[in-house]
């Protein structure tokens, strides 16, 4: 029992000295016990003393450790870490030399997430460490993780110093240009990221194959690879040219004024986001208000109809009698049923109309069916002249039948108007929306039509001058 409390004894002091980075202790230890450091893995400690000793920037520790367990440098923690990611990561040079000088095999050693020591020193862009794990093993540069090169970790943390030095000791143009997961090349990657500064450096590379499409979606439609704005980027005769020229005139702008540009798009470009954000936005509010106005309004005149079929003008007969009221003659009346049914016929019928189509305005709304669409703005607005007009002729209808009657003629001049100016006026009135609508609907048409023939001559011209410089 006392040998295992002094080796646990040991071991603790072993690893306090590794955090501390004292030689002296780690040489006693090692004279009191030379097979201290093999028994480190029949410990409960996740990480070695060289893992603690790498991350702390311990050199000569480091060192001395090395010297005495070369092992140690393979050795992987918890996470299948090596000693060398952590070095790598906190940028200690000289203790990654000298794992390195010790085994050159661990820069493609991967941990759990698949990071090489490589991946990690570009994600904090340890430049001289870069300089060292290259120089070590060049083909580390090649192992991607996640679909993404150690290039694509150097632009997305932004590491253009790294970039450089990576891109300089790679010659592939392949790899150069190769995408990740998500189609994206190292200069498009750069582009969403909006990294002005390195992106004008991938502009300048010539190896680096040019997207357009992409620059000018993500606020670069004015940097080329000269730092000139072309007229014509999608023309790939230009292209072609620009990228033969690109070396002689990256000089000639200098990188303030292609900040400034940069800035100045990358910032039209996001206004103008904004501003087509808020514009569709608006837009929709707009519509949903309409067809909740338009609920309201058809839900409305369906009550209207509703009330005048269930309770008629002049109500109900209260027993089965003959009426000799009618134009047309004698007629049994019977019992509980509508007495102006017997005198005005088309009342129930107009009542009914306006019903009917008011709960078909209504079903249209609530069926989902967008209201952008000139189809079915064109049904909702026939749907509710229909609607109107027959709650007009039904307004119509039961006025003549609740004006009273009489032989002296005393409510003649009612019945004249009812009858001579209230049907023509909103029968003029609809004509005339009719009308309007009819007119806005032609210029739609021409318009359209003037735009087709202008498309069509473009295309003509077009063509034309293709075939000028051909045949030049």
């Amino acid at each position: 029992m006392e040998i295992r409390a002094e080796e646990a004894n040991n071991t603790k002091t072993l690893y306090e000295a590794s955090m501390r980075g004292c030689v002296a202790t780690l040489n006693t230890l090692i004279q009191n016990d030379p097979f201290i450091l093999h028994k480190i893995s029949l410990t409960a400690f996740t990480e070695t003393p060289l893992h603690i000793s790498a991350l702390l920037g311990h050199v000569e520790f480091s060192k001395a450790l090395v010297s005495q367990k070369p092992r140690l440098v393979r050795e992987l923690d918890s996470f299948k870490r090596s000693p060398l990611h952590l070095a790598s990561a906190e940028g200690h040079t000289e203790i990654v030399k000298e794992l390195l000088q010790a085994n050159k095999n661990v820069c493609l050693v991967a941990d759990e997430e698949g990071r090489i020591p490589l991946h990690l020193a570009a994600m904090r862009g340890r430049v001289e460490v870069i300089q060292e794990l290259i120089s070590a093993k060049p083909e580390s540069i090649l192992v991607q993780i996640n679909g993404e090169t150690v290039l694509h970790l150097c632009v997305r943390y932004n590491h253009l110093d790294a970039l450089k030095l990576l891109m300089a000791s790679v010659n592939d143009e392949v790899f150069l240009n190769s995408k990740n997961l998500e189609g994206n090349t190292i200069l498009q990657v750069s582009a969403m990221l909006k990294q002005f500064e390195t992106t004008r450096y991938l502009l300048s590379v010539p190896k680096i194959k040019v997207d357009v499409n992409s620059l000018i979606e993500n606020g670069f439609a004015a940097i080329h690879r000269n730092g000139t704005s072309p007229s014509n980027l999608q023309n790939p005769i230009t292209e072609t040219t620009t990228k033969a020229q690109s070396t002689r005139s990256a000089t000639k702008k200098s990188k303030a004024a292609l900040k400034k540009e940069a800035k100045s798009h990358a910032a039209l470009s996001s206004t103008t986001y904004d501003w087509s954000k808020r514009v569709m936005k608006f837009k929709s509010n707009k519509y949903e208000n309409i067809r909740g106005n338009l609920i309201v309004v058809a839900t409305l005149i369906a009550t209207m109809s509703f009330q005048v079929a269930t309770n008629p003008p002049g109500g109900d007969w209260k027993s089965d009698i003959t009426n000799q009221n009618c134009t047309t003659g004698a007629v049994n009346c019977i019992f509980e049923t509508s007495m102006g049914e017997y005198t005005h016929d088309k009342l129930v019928f107009f009542s009914a109309l306006s019903f009917s189509a008011s709960l078909s305005i209504i079903l249209w709304l609530i069926s989902g069916v967008p209201l952008k669409n000139r189809v079915s703005v064109g049904i909702l607005l026939i749907g509710m002249w229909a609607t109107v007009l027959f709650v007009a002729d039904t307004y119509y209808l039961y006025i003549s039948l609740a004006v009273p009657h009489d032989s002296q003629g005393q409510y003649d001049h009612v019945f004249d108007f009812i009858s001579d100016w209230y049907f023509w006026l909103w029968a003029g009135l609809l004509a005339v929306i009719i009308f309007i609508h009819t007119l806005r609907f032609c210029s739609w048409v021409v318009k359209k039509l003037f735009m087709g023939v202008v498309y069509v001559l473009r295309c003509c011209c077009c063509c034309c001058k293709k075939k000028i410089m051909v045949s030049v």
